[in-house]
């Protein structure tokens, strides 16, 4: 228990962080939808997006129909939203990469490891506190954005069709983000400097990224779209074919947790 407290106390700083940003972007996007979707304003966008390519569409996700049309407050909700939500995945991995690496990178590995703690301990309980912080930015976001969409929407746009959006987005988004918690942890149990965690952390989450646009681009790389947690989780997608998708993430994920804590079981600490 003393390991949590000084976990969530090391943590708590940067959960405040992205927490204000995120809101605070959540808030702005919110408040321009009424001014960008004035029925002279969304027919001239129906026009032009109309005269977009697919493939052109397909790679910024844009929908113009079905359920994750963008003319509607939920469609343009997630098309904004998938750019916060890459950050978002990048928050959720750099916990993991620097949640088994801090302390040798602080030189205090020593003391933690001289504590009355076996090392399996030492991950759970760094993983509780990484798990319970994202969640809690999850669920704050969440409740957040159906607040803001409710608050902003047309007089014809339906309540109950904007928290099913916003339930299905963050539900399958954070398979995506628990998935790159785990890869993070497994990472950091190889990592030797807490410096080295944020290029390692952007390297694959834009790598995940830049399958999915592949994925977009060219009909003989589709499968990459398929395997990449980041493309699953874009909110178009989630709105389009649901969840059914993200049970196997969750197994990758928990596949890579049970390895996270083999090898830190292993690890040769040095300071």
């Amino acid at each position: 228990m003393t390991l949590f407290k000084i976990e969530w106390r090391n943590q708590q700083k940067a959960l405040i962080i992205w927490l204000s940003t995120f809101l605070s972007l959540l808030l702005i996007f919110s408040a321009i939808y009424p001014q960008m979707f004035t029925p002279v304003l969304k027919q001239s966008m129906e026009q032009m997006m109309a005269s977009l390519p697919d493939s052109l569409l397909g790679t910024f996700n844009i929908a113009l129909s079905g359920p994750a049309s963008m003319m509607t407050p939920v469609g343009y909700f997630a098309y904004y939203f998938q750019y916060l939500y890459l950050a978002a995945c990048i928050y959720a991995m750099l916990l993991g990469t620097q949640g088994l690496i801090r302390e040798e990178s602080d030189g205090t590995i020593d003391f933690l490891y001289a504590q009355p703690i076996a090392r399996w301990q030492i991950v759970q309980w760094k993983l509780l506190v990484s798990l319970l912080q994202l969640a809690l930015f999850w669920v704050v976001n969440a409740f957040a954005t159906s607040l803001f969409l409710w608050f902003f929407k047309e007089k014809s746009d339906a309540t109950a069709e904007i928290i099913r959006g916003v339930r299905i987005i963050y539900c399958g988004e954070f398979f995506s983000l628990f998935f790159f918690l785990c890869l993070g942890f497994f990472f950091s149990t190889f990592l030797k400097n807490v410096k080295q965690s944020t290029g390692v952390t952007l390297s694959v989450i834009f790598g995940f990224y830049l399958m999915g646009i592949l994925a977009n681009l060219f009909d003989k790389l589709h499968f990459l779209g398929e395997i990449s947690p980041i493309s699953q989780g874009i909110p178009a997608n989630l709105l389009v074919n649901g969840l059914s998708n993200q049970w196997w993430i969750l197994i990758v994920s928990l596949l890579l947790l049970g390895l996270s804590f083999f090898f830190y079981q292993k690890k040769d600490f040095r300071n």
